[in-house]
Protein backbone atom coordinates (compact mmCIF):
# COMPACT_ATOMS: atom_id res chain seq x y z
CA UNK A 1 0.00 0.00 0.00
CA UNK A 2 1.44 3.51 -0.91
CA UNK A 3 2.60 4.79 1.90
CA UNK A 4 1.62 8.45 1.52
CA UNK A 5 -2.18 7.04 0.33
CA UNK A 6 -2.12 5.62 4.11
CA UNK A 7 -1.52 8.79 5.58
CA UNK A 8 -4.00 10.12 3.42
CA UNK A 9 -6.27 7.35 5.13
CA UNK A 10 -5.82 7.73 8.45
CA UNK A 11 -6.74 12.02 7.92
CA UNK A 12 -9.70 10.75 6.53
CA UNK A 13 -10.95 7.63 8.29
CA UNK A 14 -13.12 6.97 10.78
CA UNK A 15 -11.41 4.51 13.01
CA UNK A 16 -13.71 1.32 13.89
CA UNK A 17 -13.19 -0.28 17.35
CA UNK A 18 -11.96 -3.99 16.11
CA UNK A 19 -11.14 -6.61 18.25
CA UNK A 20 -7.45 -8.91 16.75
CA UNK A 21 -6.73 -12.09 18.34
CA UNK A 22 -2.95 -13.05 17.85
CA UNK A 23 -3.75 -17.05 17.06
CA UNK A 24 -0.38 -17.91 14.87
CA UNK A 25 3.30 -18.02 15.60
CA UNK A 26 5.19 -17.24 12.45
CA UNK A 27 8.95 -18.64 12.48
CA UNK A 28 10.79 -15.07 11.46
CA UNK A 29 13.72 -17.15 10.67
CA UNK A 30 12.29 -19.01 7.89
CA UNK A 31 10.64 -15.90 6.54
CA UNK A 32 14.67 -14.42 6.69
CA UNK A 33 16.17 -17.46 5.41
CA UNK A 34 14.17 -17.08 2.22
CA UNK A 35 14.33 -13.11 1.56
CA UNK A 36 16.41 -14.09 -1.58
CA UNK A 37 13.27 -15.91 -3.02
CA UNK A 38 11.40 -12.76 -1.91
CA UNK A 39 12.91 -10.25 -4.21
CA UNK A 40 10.21 -11.79 -7.01
CA UNK A 41 7.78 -9.77 -6.27
CA UNK A 42 9.72 -6.75 -8.25
CA UNK A 43 9.93 -8.89 -11.63
CA UNK A 44 7.71 -7.69 -14.41
CA UNK A 45 5.78 -10.42 -15.74
CA UNK A 46 2.97 -9.90 -18.20
CA UNK A 47 -0.29 -10.54 -17.34
CA UNK A 48 -2.53 -13.06 -19.08
CA UNK A 49 -6.83 -11.85 -20.67
CA UNK A 50 -8.24 -13.68 -17.64
CA UNK A 51 -5.86 -12.75 -14.55
CA UNK A 52 -4.18 -15.93 -14.47
CA UNK A 53 -0.88 -15.27 -13.21
CA UNK A 54 2.19 -16.03 -14.77
CA UNK A 55 4.65 -14.79 -11.82
CA UNK A 56 5.68 -17.59 -9.11
CA UNK A 57 4.65 -16.49 -5.04
CA UNK A 58 7.90 -17.00 -3.32
CA UNK A 59 8.75 -19.92 -0.43
CA UNK A 60 8.46 -16.47 1.94
CA UNK A 61 5.41 -15.51 0.78
CA UNK A 62 3.90 -19.85 0.67
CA UNK A 63 5.21 -20.06 4.45
CA UNK A 64 2.43 -17.70 5.41
CA UNK A 65 -0.37 -20.03 3.45
CA UNK A 66 -2.02 -21.82 6.31
CA UNK A 67 -2.14 -18.45 8.25
CA UNK A 68 -3.44 -16.33 5.79
CA UNK A 69 -5.98 -19.26 5.59
CA UNK A 70 -7.19 -19.03 9.16
CA UNK A 71 -7.74 -15.16 8.97
CA UNK A 72 -9.33 -15.26 5.54
CA UNK A 73 -11.95 -17.58 7.22
CA UNK A 74 -11.90 -15.32 10.50
CA UNK A 75 -12.94 -12.28 8.12
CA UNK A 76 -15.21 -13.86 5.59
CA UNK A 77 -13.24 -14.75 2.30
CA UNK A 78 -12.73 -18.40 2.82
CA UNK A 79 -11.68 -18.72 -0.63
CA UNK A 80 -9.64 -15.50 -1.28
CA UNK A 81 -6.34 -16.80 0.19
CA UNK A 82 -4.25 -16.59 -3.05
CA UNK A 83 -5.30 -13.22 -3.73
CA UNK A 84 -3.87 -12.33 -0.56
CA UNK A 85 -0.89 -14.39 -1.02
CA UNK A 86 -0.24 -12.36 -3.92
CA UNK A 87 -0.79 -9.16 -2.92
CA UNK A 88 1.67 -9.97 -0.25
CA UNK A 89 4.08 -10.78 -3.34
CA UNK A 90 3.41 -7.65 -4.34
CA UNK A 91 3.95 -5.91 -1.36
CA UNK A 92 7.07 -7.29 0.26
CA UNK A 93 7.76 -10.96 -0.89
CA UNK A 94 6.32 -12.38 2.23
CA UNK A 95 9.84 -10.21 4.18
CA UNK A 96 10.02 -8.26 6.57
CA UNK A 97 8.12 -8.11 10.09
CA UNK A 98 5.48 -5.92 7.95
CA UNK A 99 4.78 -8.10 4.96
CA UNK A 100 1.20 -6.64 3.89
CA UNK A 101 2.95 -3.02 4.24
CA UNK A 102 -0.11 -2.42 6.81
CA UNK A 103 1.52 -0.22 9.46
CA UNK A 104 -0.33 2.75 8.09
CA UNK A 105 -3.50 1.24 7.84
CA UNK A 106 -6.26 3.26 10.08
CA UNK A 107 -7.09 -0.59 10.79
CA UNK A 108 -3.51 -0.80 12.55
CA UNK A 109 -4.64 0.34 16.09
CA UNK A 110 -1.61 -1.67 17.69
CA UNK A 111 1.56 0.42 16.82
CA UNK A 112 2.39 3.84 15.54
CA UNK A 113 1.20 4.32 11.88
CA UNK A 114 4.40 5.16 10.67
CA UNK A 115 5.79 2.85 8.00
CA UNK A 116 6.90 -0.28 9.42
CA UNK A 117 6.35 0.26 12.42
CA UNK A 118 4.22 -3.26 12.73
CA UNK A 119 7.07 -5.53 14.20
CA UNK A 120 4.43 -8.88 14.56
CA UNK A 121 4.23 -10.31 10.96
CA UNK A 122 0.97 -12.03 12.29
CA UNK A 123 -0.67 -8.73 13.26
CA UNK A 124 0.63 -7.38 9.69
CA UNK A 125 -0.92 -10.48 7.85
CA UNK A 126 -4.57 -10.03 9.70
CA UNK A 127 -4.97 -6.26 9.29
CA UNK A 128 -3.90 -6.84 5.26
CA UNK A 129 -6.50 -9.46 5.19
CA UNK A 130 -9.28 -7.52 7.13
CA UNK A 131 -8.88 -4.62 4.80
CA UNK A 132 -8.57 -6.54 1.76
CA UNK A 133 -12.10 -8.18 2.98
CA UNK A 134 -13.63 -4.86 3.04
CA UNK A 135 -12.71 -3.82 -0.03
CA UNK A 136 -13.60 -6.95 -1.53
CA UNK A 137 -17.42 -6.38 0.25
CA UNK A 138 -17.18 -2.85 -1.29
CA UNK A 139 -16.55 -3.93 -4.60
CA UNK A 140 -19.64 -5.93 -4.64
CA UNK A 141 -17.50 -9.25 -5.78
CA UNK A 142 -19.12 -12.24 -6.42
CA UNK A 143 -16.28 -14.89 -6.58
CA UNK A 144 -12.67 -15.44 -6.75
CA UNK A 145 -13.08 -15.77 -10.35
CA UNK A 146 -15.09 -12.19 -10.46
CA UNK A 147 -11.93 -10.70 -12.32
CA UNK A 148 -13.81 -7.66 -12.66
CA UNK A 149 -14.70 -7.30 -9.05
CA UNK A 150 -11.46 -8.46 -8.03
CA UNK A 151 -9.66 -5.87 -10.15
CA UNK A 152 -11.52 -3.33 -7.92
CA UNK A 153 -11.20 -4.52 -4.76
CA UNK A 154 -7.51 -4.63 -5.42
CA UNK A 155 -7.13 -1.52 -7.14
CA UNK A 156 -9.27 -0.47 -3.76
CA UNK A 157 -6.59 -1.65 -1.46
CA UNK A 158 -4.01 0.23 -3.11
CA UNK A 159 -5.55 3.85 -3.74
CA UNK A 160 -8.46 4.03 -0.60
CA UNK A 161 -9.45 7.42 -0.35
CA UNK A 162 -13.18 6.55 -1.85
CA UNK A 163 -11.86 4.75 -4.97
CA UNK A 164 -14.44 2.24 -5.21
CA UNK A 165 -17.11 4.19 -4.96
CA UNK A 166 -15.89 6.50 -7.90
CA UNK A 167 -15.10 4.12 -9.74
CA UNK A 168 -18.62 1.75 -9.42
CA UNK A 169 -19.88 5.52 -10.11
CA UNK A 170 -18.40 5.70 -13.49
CA UNK A 171 -18.87 2.12 -14.47
CA UNK A 172 -16.52 0.00 -12.11
CA UNK A 173 -12.68 -0.39 -12.37
CA UNK A 174 -10.75 0.27 -15.59
CA UNK A 175 -7.04 0.94 -16.07
CA UNK A 176 -7.99 4.42 -17.86
CA UNK A 177 -10.27 5.53 -14.79
CA UNK A 178 -7.12 4.60 -12.27
CA UNK A 179 -5.30 6.78 -14.11
CA UNK A 180 -7.75 9.19 -13.94
CA UNK A 181 -7.83 8.62 -9.88
CA UNK A 182 -4.47 9.17 -9.72
CA UNK A 183 -3.69 12.21 -11.02
CA UNK A 184 -7.00 13.99 -9.25
CA UNK A 185 -5.93 12.67 -6.08
CA UNK A 186 -1.96 13.93 -6.46
CA UNK A 187 -3.10 17.55 -7.80
CA UNK A 188 -5.79 17.28 -4.85
CA UNK A 189 -2.79 16.27 -2.00
CA UNK A 190 -0.43 18.66 -3.65
CA UNK A 191 1.81 15.59 -4.77
CA UNK A 192 4.01 14.62 -7.75
CA UNK A 193 1.99 10.96 -7.73
CA UNK A 194 -0.89 9.13 -5.48
CA UNK A 195 -0.68 5.50 -5.64
CA UNK A 196 -0.05 2.36 -8.11
CA UNK A 197 -2.40 2.73 -11.49
CA UNK A 198 -1.13 -0.49 -12.40
CA UNK A 199 -1.73 -2.39 -9.02
CA UNK A 200 -3.93 -4.29 -10.45
CA UNK A 201 -1.86 -5.92 -13.35
CA UNK A 202 0.97 -5.96 -10.66
CA UNK A 203 -0.58 -8.45 -8.24
CA UNK A 204 -2.40 -10.25 -10.92
CA UNK A 205 0.44 -11.14 -11.92
CA UNK A 206 0.92 -14.14 -9.32
CA UNK A 207 -2.93 -14.80 -9.07
CA UNK A 208 -4.25 -18.12 -10.40
CA UNK A 209 -7.53 -18.45 -8.44
CA UNK A 210 -9.49 -16.47 -11.31
CA UNK A 211 -7.92 -19.23 -13.67
CA UNK A 212 -8.44 -21.97 -12.02
CA UNK A 213 -12.05 -21.61 -10.23
CA UNK A 214 -14.48 -23.95 -11.38
CA UNK A 215 -12.16 -26.00 -13.42
CA UNK A 216 -12.46 -29.51 -11.86
CA UNK A 217 -15.24 -31.87 -11.38
CA UNK A 218 -15.93 -33.80 -8.06
CA UNK A 219 -14.02 -37.44 -7.31
CA UNK A 220 -17.33 -38.76 -6.47
CA UNK A 221 -20.68 -39.05 -8.05
CA UNK A 222 -23.46 -36.86 -6.67
CA UNK A 223 -25.58 -38.83 -4.72
CA UNK A 224 -23.04 -41.48 -3.24
CA UNK A 225 -21.43 -38.87 -0.49
CA UNK A 226 -21.69 -36.98 1.68
CA UNK A 227 -18.98 -34.41 3.60
CA UNK A 228 -17.63 -35.56 6.34
CA UNK A 229 -14.24 -33.17 6.87
CA UNK A 230 -14.24 -29.99 4.97
CA UNK A 231 -11.61 -27.02 4.26
CA UNK A 232 -9.59 -25.26 6.83
CA UNK A 233 -9.66 -25.20 10.85
CA UNK A 234 -10.91 -28.49 12.61
CA UNK A 235 -10.36 -28.29 16.44
CA UNK A 236 -6.37 -27.55 16.45
CA UNK A 237 -5.49 -29.04 12.91
CA UNK A 238 -5.96 -27.45 9.99
CA UNK A 239 -7.46 -29.84 7.14
CA UNK A 240 -6.18 -29.17 3.57
CA UNK A 241 -8.78 -30.84 1.60
CA UNK A 242 -12.21 -32.24 1.65
CA UNK A 243 -13.36 -35.47 3.07
CA UNK A 244 -16.48 -37.42 0.61
CA UNK A 245 -17.58 -39.99 2.89
CA UNK A 246 -19.09 -43.08 1.01
CA UNK A 247 -19.33 -46.91 1.43
CA UNK A 248 -16.32 -48.82 1.00
CA UNK A 249 -15.71 -49.68 -3.01
CA UNK A 250 -17.27 -46.65 -4.20
CA UNK A 251 -15.90 -45.00 -7.61
CA UNK A 252 -13.86 -42.46 -7.18
CA UNK A 253 -13.10 -40.46 -10.50
CA UNK A 254 -10.49 -38.18 -11.97
CA UNK A 255 -11.69 -34.35 -11.52
CA UNK A 256 -10.20 -33.42 -14.42
CA UNK A 257 -7.28 -34.93 -17.50
CA UNK A 258 -4.25 -35.39 -16.50
CA UNK A 259 -0.92 -37.48 -16.01
CA UNK A 260 -1.08 -40.12 -12.60
CA UNK A 261 2.47 -39.10 -10.99
CA UNK A 262 1.72 -40.52 -8.03
CA UNK A 263 -0.43 -43.78 -7.36
CA UNK A 264 0.74 -46.05 -4.39
CA UNK A 265 0.61 -46.69 -0.43
CA UNK A 266 2.03 -43.25 0.97
CA UNK A 267 5.01 -44.46 3.06
CA UNK A 268 6.02 -42.03 5.73
CA UNK A 269 8.74 -39.80 4.70
CA UNK A 270 7.53 -39.90 0.91
CA UNK A 271 5.18 -36.14 1.10
CA UNK A 272 2.58 -39.05 1.35
CA UNK A 273 2.64 -40.65 4.45
CA UNK A 274 -0.80 -40.97 6.12
CA UNK A 275 -2.60 -40.80 3.09
CA UNK A 276 -2.47 -44.51 2.40
CA UNK A 277 -3.14 -45.75 -0.87
CA UNK A 278 -3.25 -42.76 -2.80
CA UNK A 279 -3.43 -40.67 -6.39
CA UNK A 280 -1.97 -37.83 -7.42
CA UNK A 281 -2.85 -36.55 -11.08
CA UNK A 282 -0.80 -33.81 -12.49
CA UNK A 283 -3.16 -31.70 -14.96
CA UNK A 284 -0.80 -28.83 -16.51
CA UNK A 285 2.48 -27.39 -14.60
CA UNK A 286 -0.05 -25.52 -12.30
CA UNK A 287 -2.56 -27.97 -10.83
CA UNK A 288 -2.61 -31.02 -9.42
CA UNK A 289 -5.08 -32.95 -7.75
CA UNK A 290 -4.80 -35.82 -4.77
CA UNK A 291 -7.23 -38.31 -3.42
CA UNK A 292 -6.31 -40.58 -0.55
CA UNK A 293 -7.49 -43.73 1.59
CA UNK A 294 -8.57 -45.55 -1.72
CA UNK A 295 -9.25 -49.14 -0.91
CA UNK A 296 -7.62 -50.51 -4.13
CA UNK A 297 -6.31 -47.94 -7.03
CA UNK A 298 -7.30 -48.83 -10.65
CA UNK A 299 -4.31 -46.83 -12.21
CA UNK A 300 -0.06 -46.79 -12.15
CA UNK A 301 2.02 -43.72 -12.08
CA UNK A 302 2.67 -42.41 -15.71
CA UNK A 303 -0.45 -43.57 -17.64
CA UNK A 304 -2.70 -40.84 -19.03
CA UNK A 305 -6.24 -40.01 -17.89
CA UNK A 306 -9.27 -38.24 -18.68
CA UNK A 307 -11.78 -36.40 -16.77
CA UNK A 308 -14.38 -38.87 -15.42
CA UNK A 309 -12.25 -41.81 -15.36
CA UNK A 310 -12.53 -44.53 -12.32
CA UNK A 311 -9.18 -44.25 -10.47
CA UNK A 312 -10.03 -45.97 -7.57
CA UNK A 313 -12.23 -47.41 -4.80
CA UNK A 314 -13.04 -45.84 -1.60
CA UNK A 315 -11.57 -47.09 1.35
CA UNK A 316 -10.04 -46.34 4.71
CA UNK A 317 -6.48 -46.97 4.40
CA UNK A 318 -3.59 -44.94 5.95
CA UNK A 319 -4.42 -42.65 8.82
CA UNK A 320 -8.41 -42.70 8.49
CA UNK A 321 -11.35 -43.51 10.78
CA UNK A 322 -13.36 -44.43 8.21
CA UNK A 323 -14.39 -44.91 4.55
CA UNK A 324 -14.07 -41.53 2.43
CA UNK A 325 -11.78 -40.05 -0.07
CA UNK A 326 -9.68 -37.31 0.87
CA UNK A 327 -9.72 -34.86 -1.89
CA UNK A 328 -7.04 -32.22 -2.45
CA UNK A 329 -6.60 -29.98 -5.21
CA UNK A 330 -2.86 -27.75 -5.59
CA UNK A 331 -1.33 -24.93 -7.07
CA UNK A 332 2.17 -25.55 -7.60
CA UNK A 333 2.11 -28.51 -5.17
CA UNK A 334 0.51 -26.20 -2.29
CA UNK A 335 -3.18 -27.25 -1.09
CA UNK A 336 -5.72 -24.81 -1.67
CA UNK A 337 -9.93 -24.79 -0.97
CA UNK A 338 -11.13 -26.84 -3.25
CA UNK A 339 -14.71 -25.75 -3.40
CA UNK A 340 -13.28 -22.44 -5.23
CA UNK A 341 -12.57 -24.80 -7.87
CA UNK A 342 -14.80 -27.66 -8.34
CA UNK A 343 -17.71 -26.75 -10.80
CA UNK A 344 -21.09 -26.55 -8.94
Amino acid sequence: MNKKIKRAIIIGAILVPAFFIAVIAVTVSTVISDAAAGSTAAQAVETSETGCGTGSLSNSVLAYQPFVSQYCQKYGIPGYTYLVLAVMQQESGGTGSDPMQCSESPLNMKYSHSPNSIKDPSYSVEVGVEYLASCIRAAGCKSPSDMQGISLALQGYNFGGGYIAWAKARGGYSTENAMQFSSLKASEMGWKGYGDPQYVSHVLRYYTGGAGSGTFALPLKKGTYRISRGWGMDGSEFHKGIDFAAPAGTNIYAAASGTVIVACYGQRGSGYGGYGNVVVIQHNSTYSTLYGHAEKLLVKRGQKVTAGQVIALVGSTGDSTGNHCHFEIRVHGNQVDPATYIKP
